[in-house]
């Protein structure tokens, strides 16, 4: 039964894949991501069904904070000129700015571990940080290769 289920929804992430191909290139890297982690943490179905909303919640926060720091930092300090063009107040508070995203990240993943501890054992959680970052490398090498 639980091979049945990760043929089939490794099928169906192939499929979403394929497809997304033709749409764009954000569904494409979100369903190999996710055909991706599932394999590698070989979820049962009563596992996957509590860890992907999880996941998915997870990864909407840290996106945000990445949007925030991005556009409330950096996108600021390139609108000035560089860090050269910034006063040094400017530059406390952007430095501020920037431990104050970098807690709430650390509180965020924090928070993401002791809810998923409920769900998966802490192999698997330890798994995922490590699939996580070999996505990672494999994605960077995909574009790399393309240009």
């Amino acid at each position: 039964m639980k091979k049945t289920l990760i043929t089939l929804t490794l099928l169906l992430f192939t499929f979403i894949y394929v497809n997304a191909q033709k749409k764009g290139g954000k569904q494409k890297i979100k369903a190999f991501k996710i055909a991706f982690i599932t394999e590698k943490l070989d979820l049962s179905e009563t596992e996957a069904t509590k860890f992907w909303p999880l996941y998915n919640d997870f990864e909407k926060s840290k996106r945000a904070l990445f949007k925030k720091e991005r556009e409330d930092i950096r996108m600021k300090i390139k609108t000035a000129g560089g860090v050269e063009n910034i006063t040094e107040e400017e530059a406390k508070k952007y430095l501020s700015s920037m431990h104050e995203i970098k807690t709430k990240k650390y509180n965020l993943k924090s928070k993401f571990h002791k809810d998923i501890a409920t769900i998966l054992p802490y192999k698997k959680i330890l798994q995922l940080e490590i699939a996580e970052h070999e996505f990672n490398r494999k994605l960077m090498k995909r574009l790399r290769k393309r240009k």
